[in-house]
């Protein structure tokens, strides 16, 4: 007989992935995936070009639906097939994507206040107070408001994008290779900005990264990614002592040089 898990233990996790698997074709690409992120948590998801981590981002969301095995988000699980409750779901779910993807046609003000006007009923004032608020969180003034993207910094674009993803105050907050491209201040900025918010807002967080040099000043847990599983799942330090080769292989630059700054 399976016993179902406490209310306490429920509690402590926001989300639950169980025996997922999921390919294309002859490729697989997750062969049964079990993992589950700790709530209030910085949670880096890490991997390899190719291992199925984005993929992995969009089963949580309901883009896609996993071929076998289980996503509960807060307890609720994930059916990509069903409209409406994906959509109950999702209301507790914000995501930043790898290029931010801000409405070009729109200024930083109707893109931070565009969910809102969606999904609220709020007056013109109290909408103004919403999006400065949500402005201030990542460090930005009412001065960026009625700029247009294109004039926008990439760390800049960065912030805005994410001030529209908390727009709705979902609690478990998503982010697609937020690094990717960026110089290294601005990577350090956006980690830095990721931790704050998170903080600020009492976020569950789950990163997509393979960036080893920027996650251990962040993630508060790591799962790494490969061959179709999870070769590890715990706290950042701890995969400097795995007995697989792979996930010491995957660290072993950070290794090296956490390693020199202690000489």
């Amino acid at each position: 007989m399976t016993l179902a898990p406490s209310p306490s233990k429920q509690s402590d996790l926001a989300v639950e992935i169980h025996g997922l698997e999921k390919g294309f074709g002859k490729f697989k690409i997750h062969c049964g995936l079990d993992l589950e992120v700790p709530r209030g948590k910085v949670t880096y998801i890490m991997g390899g070009s190719g291992s199925g981590k984005s993929l992995l981002l969009k089963q949580i969301m309901g883009f896609v639906a996993p071929d076998k095995g289980t996503i509960k988000v807060n307890g609720q699980e994930v059916k990509a097939s069903d409209r409406k409750q994906l959509k109950e779901v999702r209301k507790n779910l914000g995501i930043l994507f790898q290029n931010g993807a801000l409405f070009d046609s729109l200024n930083v003000y109707n893109n931070v206040a565009f969910s809102l006007k969606e999904h609220l009923r709020l007056k013109k004032a109290e909408r103004d107070e919403r999006v400065q608020q949500l402005l201030e969180s990542v460090d930005l003034s009412m001065d960026h408001a009625y700029k247009m993207p294109a004039e926008l910094s990439g760390g800049q674009r960065k912030r805005v994008a994410l001030a529209r993803a908390i727009a709705l105050k979902p609690s478990v907050m998503l982010y697609d290779e937020p690094t990717t491209g960026l110089d290294p201040l601005t990577t350090m900025m956006v980690t830095n900005l990721i931790k704050d918010v998170s903080s600020k807002h009492k976020l569950t967080s789950i990163v997509i990264s393979h960036d080893t040099h920027v996650v251990f000043n962040v993630a508060e847990h790591i799962a790494f990614l490969k061959d179709g599983v999870f070769k590890y799942v715990g706290p950042p330090q701890g995969v400097f002592r795995s007995p697989d080769p792979d996930v010491r292989e995957f660290f072993s630059l950070e290794e090296r040089h956490q390693n020199l700054e202690d000489t």
